[in-house]
């Protein structure tokens, strides 16, 4: 029971998770959640050596305050959703026993960034994991588990998301843990990145009058039985 956590976020890099869940994490730990992130590549295609790139992705586990961290080898560059990974990633469901996943935007043309064809993968890898990951006869090991939502994330500004996150307060420390992966983003041409990231977590605030925001797409439409207090700001008290 004590490794059970809330909210469970995949990335197939080092720093993915941190990008597009990072803010959001730490918002839903300062709710008294529990949070935990996984990578399911050692990302070893980037600069910097295996063991730097896990220094530094235990290093931004702890400025986001998560509860767990994993890092898979999955194979950086060759991350593909087959039997035997979903079993890894359904074993890890099993272990962490997450209410809610998030995975990367697997609905996304190919080519740089969120085209990444691991990110890709990886969205398509974690949601069947989770799906399987409640059958008893699946051969992942643990008890069967049932995640209650898979959320996508790294939506480009293009896509209408389902939902987005007011974290104007978390923004900015997310930033600084998206930092610590130094070998990735305090390199020429890459410096940009932590901005980059401020700038599309503006245009989301921006959509939902924050100063930042974090936005999400689910497959499934969700119930709502009293849409007066759903849509009422959080500013809104009694007149």
């Amino acid at each position: 029971m004590g490794l059970a956590v809330d909210f469970l976020s995949f990335g197939a890099h080092p720093d993915d998770a941190e990008i597009g869940t990072g803010a959001f994490l730490l918002k839903m730990k300062s709710r008294g959640y529990r949070t935990g992130m996984v990578s399911l590549t050692e990302g070893d295609m980037g600069a910097g050596t295996r063991k730097l790139r896990k220094r530094e992705a235990e290093e931004a586990a702890k400025l986001l305050e998560v509860d767990a961290f994993e890092m898979l080898d999955l194979g950086d560059t060759r991350l593909e959703d087959n039997f035997k990974n979903r079993k890894q990633v359904a074993f890890l469901i099993r272990k962490y026993r997450p209410k809610i996943v998030l995975a990367p935007h697997y609905a996304v043309e190919p080519g740089r960034g969120r085209g990444h064809a691991d990110h890709i993968a990886a969205g398509h890898l974690v949601t069947h994991a989770a799906n399987f990951a409640h059958l008893e006869k699946f051969p992942a090991g643990g008890r069967p588990h049932a995640v209650q939502k898979v959320l996508y994330y790294f939506l480009t500004p293009f896509e209408r998301p389902s939902f987005i996150v007011a974290v104007d307060e978390e923004l900015p420390r997310a930033v600084e843990a998206i930092k610590a992966h130094s070998s990735q983003f305090g390199r020429p041409g890459y410096r940009s990145i932590p901005g980059r990231v401020q700038t599309l977590a503006r245009y989301f605030g921006l959509l939902i009058g924050c100063t930042y925001g974090q936005a999400f797409y689910s497959q499934e439409v969700f119930r709502i039985d009293d849409p007066f207090l759903f849509f009422q700001r959080p500013d809104q008290g009694e007149e």
